[in-house]
């Protein structure tokens, strides 16, 4: 079997309608698209693969490089990209007859953990998220903390919205984005910790902050979870966590990370982002490995429509391991092209309104990710207000309502 040709196509299907607006404003308009890559071999077989975004520099390259090679040439292969793997393995388990799983080592468990995924909002915008995620069957919420946003207020919103509409045992997982030291840590984690729903703290402090995080795991009464491995998943061995998270990572470095997680006795998660091409891969993958027992967050559930079938739904926070050949999603060639030919509309008019207790309003250009570039919105960015993630603040939207006082804002927010 040889890899003949590889098909790609930038898609762009349709947001949720409850949350589409907030994920382009934070993210930026790229992450309205996914590529997808078709891989087609001489005997007649289609693997798929997908990232989110349009294509990167060096893709090309990778392309290349798989013409004319067995897909089995690329297995647990240390470096190929994450968005051609899933095809890889899809057509050596459509070869064999057999689910990808197959090809990691025996199954341990049929259904997997997967959590839900949002951006950070207001207290009320995240109350709703937490009300979607449970009736999509979810049991975790991840999200990425704002300097922007208070995360108590949140945190309280959405307890009193989980106490509303889902069972006890819901949690949320906070991404810290790695800029604080344990004492803020500390504050805010003691702070958490009086709601129930508050679940576990991701990257709190800066990647090579060891000792940092011993001392934080000591102490926090949440758990603490580590993203960015720089040792390769040795960190597990160093008890710098509760739980350990691999990020886009090639089959490859997946495998040899979980081995050191099992030797650990520690759990881990993974988190690639796309449709159900890569909750499939990321389910296939989770199923074989023992320790692999924390929520894998895909970010699928934010697409409205997909283009391959059948869609892993999640049930009791967890979603089932396809046991047909390959990935076990067919693709729909009509979907495909009707997503292809699709552009985004281009998102209102708006401002940025931040607003700090008792100081005047601070007005900023969208997107908000070049916030942090442009204007410094980090611990520091208010006289006054130190670090952390619990700060009398929230973030708002001014749409452009025709006003005057609108327009000369907007003019006077590019200078």
């Amino acid at each position: 079997m040889k890899i003949t040709d590889i098909e790609t196509h930038v898609i762009c299907p349709p947001f949720q309608a409850w949350n589409s607006e907030a994920l382009t404003r934070y993210q930026g308009p790229d992450f309205r698209y996914r590529t997808v890559f078709v891989v087609r071999t001489d005997n007649g077989l289609e693997g798929l693969g997908e990232h989110v975004g349009k294509l990167w520099e060096g893709m090309d390259d990778w392309i290349e490089q798989l013409r004319g090679t067995n897909p089995c040439d690329w297995l647990a292969h240390p470096s190929l990209p994450i968005a051609l793997a899933p095809a890889i393995y899809d057509l050596v388990g459509k070869y064999n007859d057999v689910p990808a799983y197959k090809l990691f080592g025996p199954q341990v468990r049929s259904r997997v953990p997967m959590a839900a995924w949002t951006v950070s909002q207001t207290p009320q915008k995240m109350a709703e998220e937490v009300e979607h995620a449970a009736a999509a069957g979810y049991t975790w919420l991840k999200f990425h903390t704002f300097h922007c946003h208070n995360v108590a207020a949140q945190t309280e919103a959405m307890q009193a919205k989980l106490d509303e509409v889902a069972p006890p045992g819901f949690k949320i997982h906070y991404d810290i984005n790695f800029d604080n030291t344990v004492e803020h840590v500390l504050d805010l984690a003691r702070e958490l910790v009086h709601y129930p729903i508050a679940g576990a703290i991701e990257d709190p402090l800066r990647t090579h902050d060891f000792e940092g995080y011993r001392a934080l795991r000591s102490k926090c009464p949440l758990p603490i979870y580590f993203h960015h491995l720089p040792l390769g998943g040795r960190e597990a061995l160093m008890g710098l966590a509760d739980g350990y998270m691999l990020g886009h990572a090639p089959p490859g470095q997946v495998i040899q990370r979980a081995g050191l997680f099992e030797a650990a006795n520690i759990p881990f998660m993974m988190q690639n982002t796309g449709g159900n091409i890569t909750r499939a891969f990321i389910a296939h993958m989770a199923s074989v490995f023992p320790m692999a027992t924390l929520h894998h967050v895909t970010c699928t559930h934010l697409w409205a429509e997909d283009i391959v079938s059948p869609a892993i739904e999640v049930a009791g926070g967890t979603g089932r391991v396809p046991e047909e050949p390959g990935l076990g999603v067919t693709l729909d060639r009509d979907a495909l092209a009707r997503w292809s030919a699709v552009e985004p509309d281009p998102l209102p008019r708006a401002l940025i309104q931040i607003q700090y207790a008792g100081l005047p309003p601070i007005y900023a250009r969208l997107p908000v990710r070049s916030v942090g570039d442009g204007l410094g919105t980090g611990p520091s960015f208010i006289d006054g207000h130190g670090p952390g993630y619990n700060q009398p603040v929230d973030m708002y939207f001014w749409d452009d309502d025709g006003s005057a006082a609108f327009a000369e804002a907007w003019e006077h927010a590019a200078r």
